[in-house]
C-alpha cells in the first residue's frame, strides 16, 4: 500500500511538471523523487505492523531505495547519452519485457564505472531498438570493474591500415583492433590483461582468444601497406599474400557492441608491441620512413617524405 501511494504521488508530481512524457518507458526508473521515497518509509513507520515485521519492512525499504538509486542513475545516463530526438515512448520499438529484465538486473549495479556502461548500452538500445545482443544483460551482470578496465585496454589496441598501389594511390584504409598478446605478455600483465583475465573475458562472451595461430585481416592486395600506430607511421615491405596478422584477440558481436560505447586511450609502448608481434609472424618493416600519416580526428592524410 505504501509503495502504491508513493508511486501515485510521484506520478502526480511528474504529470504536473510535464516530465512523464519525456521519460516515457524510463518512468519511473528516472522519475522517482525523494519525496515519494520518504513517504514510502513514513507509511511503514506509522503502520500498525508488529515491531519485527516493521523492522523487516524498513530494512527492505532501504534495500529497495538503494536499488532504485542504481536504476535512476543508469536511466539518467541513458537519457544523457541518447542521440538528439531519441524517443523513449512505448512505441519506440524497445521491448517492454527486455527493458524490465534489463532494469531488474541494473538495480544491483552500484559501481559508477559499470553504471556508465549499463547506461550507454541502454541508450544504444533506444537509439537502435532491437540491436542489443540477447546475452548482453548476462554479460553486463557479470562484468566487474577489473574486467571492464581490461576490456577498455583491449579496445584501445588498434591501428589504421592504409594500402597504397604502385602508382601511389590509396586503395584502402580502415581501423583495426589488434591485440599482440603472445609476444608481449609482460606489457599485457602491466595493463591488467593477464591470461586469467583474457580467459574470463572469453567466458563472458565478449572476445575470442587464439594465441597459437592468431587472427588475420584479409583483402590486402597491394604490397605497400602503412600502419599508423599511436600516431607513428610504419611501412610494411613484406607480408603474407593479401593478409596481415592482427593479434590473438577478436571481438564477438556482444564485444563489438560494448566497443562502440567504450572510450579508448593511447597505450604507451603499443607501437613497439605491434611491431614485435608482426615480425614474429614474418612481417617485415622498412627501416626508412618514406611516408607519414597525419591524423586529424577520424580523418587522415598520407604524405610522401622527400628523401
Amino acid at each position: 500500500v505504501a509503495g502504491k501511494a508513493a508511486l501515485e504521488l510521484v506520478q502526480n508530481e511528474n504529470v504536473l511538471n510535464k516530465t512523464v512524457g519525456a521519460l516515457g518507458m524510463l518512468f519511473p526508473y528516472a522519475g522517482i523523487t525523494k519525496k515519494a521515497v520518504d513517504m514510502y518509509i513514513a507509511e511503514i513507520e506509522k503502520s500498525d505492523m508488529p515491531i519485527d515485521a516493521k523492522m523487516y519492512a524498513m530494512m527492505n525499504a532501504k534495500k529497495q531505495l538503494k536499488q532504485m538509486k542504481n536504476q535512476k542513475q543508469i536511466a539518467e545516463i541513458a537519457m544523457q547519452n541518447a542521440k538528439e530526438g531519441t524517443s523513449f515512448t512505448s512505441d519506440c520499438g524497445v521491448s517492454e519485457e527486455w527493458l524490465e529484465r534489463f532494469m531488474d538486473s541494473a538495480a544491483y549495479v552500484s559501481d559508477e564505472n559499470i553504471q556508465l556502461i549499463w547506461g550507454k548500452i541502454l541508450s544504444n538500445e533506444f537509439d537502435n531498438p532491437g540491436t542489443t545482443p540477447p546475452n548482453m544483460i548476462r554479460i553486463l551482470s557479470e562484468m566487474t570493474p577489473t574486467y571492464a578496465k581490461a576490456f577498455r585496454q583491449l579496445c584501445s589496441m588498434r591501428f589504421l591500415i592504409v594500402s597504397i598501389s604502385e602508382n601511389e594511390e590509396i586503395t584502402g584504409a580502415y581501423w583495426k583492433m589488434a591485440v599482440p598478446y603472445s609476444e608481449n605478455i609482460e606489457l599485457m600483465n602491466e595493463l591488467g590483461i593477464s591470461f586469467q583475465v583474457i580467459n574470463e573475458l572469453e567466458t563472458l562472451g565478449v572476445i575470442k582468444f587464439d594465441s597459437v595461430a592468431g587472427y588475420i585481416t584479409t583483402g590486402i592486395k597491394d604490397k605497400k601497406v602503412l600502419l599508423c600506430v599511436n600516431g607513428k607511421t610504419m611501412e610494411i615491405t613484406q607480408h603474407e599474400s593479401e593478409s596481415i596478422p592482427i593479434g590473438d584477440v577478436i571481438l564477438t558481436s556482444a564485444g563489438e557492441t560494448l566497443k562502440n560505447i567504450t572510450t579508448i586511450e593511447e597505450i604507451e609502448g603499443y607501437d613497439e608491441a605491434v611491431k614485435k608481434y608482426m615480425c614474429s609472424k614474418g612481417v617485415l618493416f622498412s627501416e626508412e620512413e618514406h611516408y607519414q600519416i597525419v591524423l586529424t580526428g577520424n580523418r587522415f592524410q598520407v604524405k610522401k617524405k622527400e628523401l
